[in-house]
């Protein structure tokens, strides 16, 4: 992503801010940004694909955000847990995005509802993966009980907050949550009480992993981008790098029309050509959910026609 493309999200996301997406126009985004009507198609073939690449923009920052949270706490997993969760609430809140993703749920966009049903999903497997870092593992059977009940004492907490405007800060409502959480888990586990058999969760989320995959596109991409900020000395090949990952990502996000194969294929060839990026283990998962997103968005083209 250029910096042209940057800074159009940049204001983009201060107008989704202060307006909300439905309220905010094409025409409000080349005012914003000042440009023109000629130069926004070039970048985004529609405001929902704006949306698309603002979301993903955004879900990447707070992934390599996160793991830096993971540096500092290393060493006791429950701590590390309850900041990474309060980062994550954070950054939420000071980007707005529950507001935006709200303002998106009126509309018939099923990309833009794809995507955000898949933000939700890998947010919760991320929640119940590192659950089974911290619980002991006599407790795994009843730990996707736990996820999901740490998830609605959350998300109906916050709801209350706003809807009494009462100042609880992120900080206490998620060690409550945790306290809570931790004393129902462990009397569950003795009295073996399990609400959902966390098999099939697991069926249903790699089903639904293999057919929508560009949540795991922006994993992918985080970590990849990441080995070439840090590995890849040479100034002009980590730009070049950084500019193939990033038009690989723009063109499987794109709202409206298929995802040029051949062109992605090209730009992984190019990567490929990199000795540090082709011998990175990073560089291997980030081609296999490639091929997987490619191959579906091509299916789902000739479903549509």
């Amino acid at each position: 992503m250029n910096q042209k493309q940057l800074d159009i999200l940049g204001h983009t996301h201060q107008l989704f801010m202060e307006k909300g997406y439905v309220d905010t126009s094409v025409q409000d985004i080349l005012e914003r940004s000042g440009i023109s009507k000629g130069t926004f198609y070039k970048y985004f073939s529609s405001k929902s694909e704006l949306l698309l690449s603002l979301l993903s923009s955004l879900q990447e920052s707070l992934i390599l955000q996160r793991e830096k949270v993971a540096i500092k706490y290393k060493g006791d997993n429950q701590k590390l847990f309850e900041e990474q969760i309060i980062f994550m609430l954070s950054f939420a809140e000071q980007n707005k995005i529950p507001e935006m993703i709200e303002s998106t749920l009126v509309l018939n966009e099923v990309k833009t509802f794809q995507y955000i049903e898949e933000l939700k999903a890998a947010t919760f497997n991320w929640i119940y993966e590192r659950f089974q870092e911290i619980f002991p593992s006599k407790t795994s059977p009843y730990l996707f009980d736990g996820a999901v009940l740490l998830e609605g004492m959350l998300n109906n907490i916050f709801k209350m907050n706003k809807a009494l405007n009462y100042p609880l800060p992120i900080e206490q409502i998620v060690r409550y949550c945790m306290k809570r959480i931790e004393e129902i888990v462990i009397e569950v586990a003795e009295q073996k009480e399990q609400l959902f058999n966390p098999s099939v969760y697991s069926a249903v989320f790699n089903e639904k992993t293999e057919s929508h995959f560009s949540t795991e596109l922006t994993r992918v991409t985080a970590k990849l981008k990441r080995v070439i900020k840090n590995k890849l000395i040479n100034e002009e090949e980590q730009k070049k790098s950084l500019e193939f990952v990033t038009f690989i990502s723009d063109e499987l996000l794109q709202n409206d029309t298929e995802p040029r194969t051949f062109i992605i294929q090209s730009s992984l060839l190019s990567l490929e050509k990199i000795n540090t990026l082709a011998q990175s283990k990073e560089l291997e998962e980030y081609k296999e959910v490639i091929t997987t997103l490619t191959r579906h968005a091509s299916s789902f083209e000739k479903q549509a026609n």
